[in-house]
């Protein structure tokens, strides 16, 4: 191999990730070519034909090979394989665990999902978190035309990672994570794990599983809970989470009670946006709860 290859063999071996993507190895060359840490180095900036080669030696060395699941990403070959959230978590950056497998993972309810359930933004966020990487990576270079960089793209996910099935909601708003110690993967907050469950539900359980976790838990995490609702992008999140908290467990608190301001007198609003509107009625939160 060349110098540039073997070094760029030790890069990519010494960071802790099992699947790569073209712009991860491109950006590790790139960092080569800055530091100057190979010799023989032709420019200050590898272009991708140069990062084109320096992959194909890679390859038929066995160093790399296409992965299984990701055909465009990159297994390393030495490095020990990983479960499918962290395979999912290191080829995506902007995604998460979430919903069922983010309560599980927390111990707050006893159901095991069918599928890994994560989050990830809309494709018109994802456009512009892909744009911010390059940014933070390659600043007014980027928009440099003598720079050849290789792009940042967003993750297309299968069905099946790992042999694990998987399934992955959008939403548009940015979502509270946390990188789970010892792990490559994300999750959810405890907090951003119950809001999640006042907008998706049936992704949860059901309604009714998720007014048991709340019952039972909620009162642990309420400090958590108030912050991350009091935060809430929708009015109606704030208004299911203040009728639970006060009126379902008994929880009060002027933080709880203030978001009753959210709620709109001759609505058709309900408590299960998943059922249909039901007679019995919260007069203070203006909700059915139709559950």
């Amino acid at each position: 191999m060349t110098q540039v290859a073997e070094t760029l063999s030790r890069a990519l071996t010494s960071q802790p990730r099992p699947v790569l993507s073209n712009y991860d190895m491109f950006r590790e060359l790139w960092i080569i070519y800055q530091s100057k840490t190979a010799k023989y180095l032709r420019g200050e900036t590898p272009s991708r034909e140069v990062f084109r080669r320096t992959r194909s030696l890679l390859r038929s060395e066995g160093i790399i090979r296409q992965d299984h699941d990701y055909s465009s990403h990159w297994r390393l070959v030495d490095k020990p394989d990983a479960p499918a959230e962290d395979v999912i978590c290191s080829v995506d950056p902007f995604c998460h665990i979430a919903h069922l497998s983010a309560l599980q993972r927390y111990g707050l309810t006893n159901r095991r999902p069918e599928h890994l359930l994560l989050v990830e933004p809309t494709p018109v966020m994802r456009r512009q978190l892909v744009r911010e990487l390059m940014e933070r990576d390659y600043g007014e270079l980027l928009d440099d035309t003598d720079k050849d960089i290789e792009p940042a793209k967003a993750v297309a996910h299968p069905d099946t990672v790992r042999g694990r099935p998987i399934s992955i909601d959008t939403t548009k708003f940015p979502a509270d994570q946390i990188p789970i110690k010892g792990s490559l993967s994300r999750i959810a907050t405890i907090g951003q794990t119950f809001l999640d469950t006042l907008d998706s539900p049936e992704l949860s359980g059901g309604m009714s599983h998720v007014l048991d976790i709340w019952s039972e838990h909620a009162p642990t995490y309420v400090e958590e809970i108030i912050d991350r609702v009091a935060r809430a992008e929708k009015g109606i999140w704030k208004v299911r989470a203040g009728y639970i908290l006060e009126e379902h467990i008994g929880i009060r608190d002027p933080r709880i009670s203030v978001w009753a301001s959210f709620a709109q007198r001759g609505s058709s609003r309900v408590l299960d946006p998943g059922k249909p509107f039901a007679p019995l009625f919260s007069e203070k939160w203006m909700l059915s709860l139709n559950v």
